[in-house]
């Protein structure tokens, strides 16, 4: 109907939609109008392409001459203004300011509202990453909208109605609280986004596009930034994200500068010990501070920039060295709606010039700053810090065919590895820098690849983590003093929080962490450094190496050889003897793992060899001697005795545990190592042949036994036991009788 030669139809659509738009505020029929405007705009587009095609003339009143009303409206203020306030209206209620309600339309309005939203703009995948949308109030096709129809008026055309939008934006920005002002705010990013990205499409001339860079769209970005929440922030990280998405770096270098300095000048620093005068004010500088100092400035502030950074290196990581050009993804015809952006980038294709001076900020100026500031006072802060670190370790994965010497992961990794040996960190400093390296180990788990980040960033730091477990405050470092008391809690705090997030790092590590790239020296790279742990003063860490362990066998069982397998268990079993029963039991489970996954063979072989040690470590009954009383035992025999007590007891506990281990690991099963091994367990479960650690294990794991095996199938499972093995089996699981 748009290309019919009489145009009453197509006259009275746009006449009608600009007329709902202006009048019908607020109401559902100006919902009804955005949506027809847009469907509207998606068929301009696809006329103006077809006509594109067809005659190869550039300039829509050439060849597109009823649409002259569009172009009007566009140009007017007053129209512009409408639009935007209709946008407004077309989200949803802000239910978190007066309560909210649920809004009660008649039948089947609901349902016409979200049809007229879906034709707003055709559906788009965007952003089809692992970074996905950070806010779930952007509406998406309102950017589209925006973008789309500026698109359709030309270039000059939409120079003025890109300053009507940009001023609507900026008073919606800076809306006062309000029930609506979320979603002014909201209106106001999609606004920019599609504003931003016409932009980038329309200016062909790389000086038009830094021009226009620095005289509308950073401006813009500067004034409304600082009035923004830090809760609504993620509505410009999306939009930032759209405008640039599937650009060459080199369209949005000026951005990325402005950012960048940003994120220097006004960056905490670990040396102006200005921690606690630092006010947070959201979006506003400390009292008697100046903008471009750092540390002065609010955290709340500092976050901002930072999260708009993340933002930057989330596009710039879609970059590979070929250039975008040639990436361009099967779905960016959803993204722009149909326009061929693919021949736009080969025509306005900027040189690799442009990659390489975004990356030299990147790593010359941004990475040595964060690197500064990653022990920063403030979580947001230190979120957005490691997130920034995860994206550079990705860029330059990208870009690294040349400076392999540069690697920043490495950079980052020793960064946080000096943690320990550092004498220069304070208390808080030192675990603010823990807590950022554990957020960016978690960014390289949920985002990485294990081909890359687990390798080159989470392995070497694996020591660093379990060295976080170790407690360094006791009772004894508790002063006396009233304000000393304060600051040993807040220490008290801080460490427990570490504490409690790198043990669930390990737990996560250990689970999801595959090597299943063909490194086989990383399995090797992780037993070794668990072997070190497992060795550690700190029982807490000896522990947690156990937990590790149980895990990670438990994922890669199917990938271990033999001697990865003998290693395991022999870390596993220098554990079992320790003094600290939480360290035993941990490593009891883990080897009850371990021997379920081994080959019963090799089972049986340790078994005979444990139960020998059994027999041989039991406490025995001393013989009676006559003492002469005139000698006394020297110095060194009561060493000797001391020296042979402690080996029979570690090996009492070693082999009983082991022993146990293996019972446990066969639930529903009696393989024929288990009758032996149950026969001799009976014989450490007396009092005057085991301390009470080692009895209360041998009847635990016997009345697990009795449990799953002395049921319904007990006459399948007895044929595996000889009768001496039987009774043995029955002094320790048997109830004493009453008269007994």
């Amino acid at each position: 109907d748009l290309l019919m030669d009489d145009q009453a139809l197509v006259d009275r659509l746009w006449k009608s939609c600009f007329h709902l738009i202006k009048k019908e505020v607020g109401q559902p029929l100006q919902r009804v109008a955005v949506g027809l405007f847009g469907r509207l705009v998606t068929l301009t587009q696809k006329v103006i392409q077809q006509s594109n095609n067809q005659s190869g003339v550039g300039s829509v009143s050439a060849f597109v001459p009823n649409f002259s009303s569009l172009i009007e409206n566009l140009k007017d203020k007053s129209f512009c203004r409408a639009l935007g306030t209709a946008l407004v209206f077309d989200h949803k209620e802000d239910t978190s300011v007066g309560g909210g309600h649920n809004a009660q339309w008649s039948t089947g309005v609901e349902d016409i509202l979200k049809d007229a939203l879906s034709n707003v703009a055709p559906r788009t995948l965007f952003p089809f990453q692992r970074a996905g949308r950070s806010s779930s109030t952007l509406i998406l096709q309102h950017a589209q909208l925006v973008h789309s129809m500026l698109l359709s008026i030309g270039r000059e055309n939409a120079s003025i109605a890109t300053e009507h939008f940009l001023a609507f934006a900026k008073e919606m920005a800076a809306t006062p609280p309000s029930e609506d002002q979320r979603n002014e705010q909201c209106t106001a990013a999609e606004i920019f986004a599609g504003v931003c990205r016409t932009m980038m499409e329309l200016e062909v001339d790389p000086h038009a596009r830094v021009e226009a860079w620095k005289n509308s769209m950073i401006p813009f970005l500067d004034e409304v930034i600082p009035k923004t929440p830090t809760g609504q922030m993620g509505i410009y990280y999306d939009s930032l994200r759209y405008a640039i998405h599937q650009f060459p770096s080199g369209h949005y270098l000026p951005l990325t500068e402005w950012i960048i300095e940003k994120v220097v000048s006004t960056l905490w620093q670990p040396d102006i010990g200005l921690d606690d005068e630092v006010s947070e004010e959201v979006g506003e500088p400390a009292a008697g501070a100046s903008l471009g100092v750092a540390a002065t400035d609010g955290f709340a502030y500092q976050s901002k920039w930072l999260f708009l950074a993340t933002a930057i290196l989330v596009e710039l990581n879609d970059e590979t060295e070929e250039g975008i050009v040639n990436k361009i993804p099967w779905y960016k015809d959803s993204l722009t709606d149909g326009t061929d952006t693919g021949s736009k980038l080969e025509e306005t294709k900027v040189s690799d010039d442009s990659q390489d001076e975004s990356w030299v900020l990147v790593s010359k100026h941004l990475l040595p700053r964060l690197l500064n500031a990653v022990g920063h006072p403030y979580e947001k802060c230190r979120d957005h810090i490691s997130g920034c670190l995860y994206r550079i370790c990705c860029c330059h994965r990208k870009f690294r065919s040349q400076d392999l010497l540069h690697d920043p992961s490495r950079t980052i990794v020793e960064k946080f590895c000096s943690i320990s040996a550092s004498q220069t960190l304070s208390f808080k400093d030192r675990h603010n820098t823990l807590i950022t390296a554990r957020k960016f180990m978690a960014y390289c788990v949920h985002l990485g690849d294990y081909k890359h980040e687990f390798s080159e960033c989470i392995i070497p730091l694996i020591p660093l983590s379990f060295e976080a477990l170790k407690a360094t405050i006791d009772d004894s470092n508790v002063q006396e003093e009233d304000n000393k008391h304060v600051v040993n809690a807040a220490s008290r705090a801080l460490e427990a929080e570490v504490v409690k997030g790198f043990r669930y790092s390990l737990s996560e590590i250990s689970s999801h962490c595959l090597i299943t790239y063909g490194k086989e020296d990383d399995m090797s790279r992780i037993l070794e450094t668990v072997k070190s742990a497992s060795k550690h003063e700190h029982w807490q860490i000896r522990q947690a190496s156990a937990h590790y362990l149980r895990c990670f066998q438990g994922c890669h069982k199917f990938l271990f050889g033999k001697e990865l397998t003998e290693l395991t268990t022999v870390i596993v079993a220098a554990l079992l003897a320790d003094e600290r029963r939480e360290v035993s039991s941990a490593a009891m489970a883990a080897l009850t793992g371990i021997l379920a996954a081994t080959p019963l063979n090799d089972v049986i072989e340790l078994v005979d060899k444990y139960v020998v040690v059994a027999k041989k470590s039991a406490i025995k009954k001393k013989k009676k001697k006559i003492a002469d009383p005139s000698v006394d035992p020297t110095q060194e025999e009561m060493e000797k005795l001391s020296r042979k007590e402690k080996i029979r007891a570690k090996n009492q506990q070693t082999s009983v545990f082991f022993l146990c281990a293996a019972v446990l690991a066969q639930p529903y099963d009696t393989p024929p190592h288990v009758p032996v091994a149950l026969a001799a367990l009976s014989k450490h479960s007396y009092e005057r042949s085991a301390p009470l650690s080692v009895r209360e294990a041998v009847k635990l794991c016997c009345s697990e036994f009795k449990r799953t095996h002395m049921s319904d199938n007990w006459d399948v499972h007895k044929k595996q036991f000889s009768q001496e093995q039987l009774e043995a089996l029955d002094d320790v699981v048997s109830t004493p009788h009453y008269y007994a």
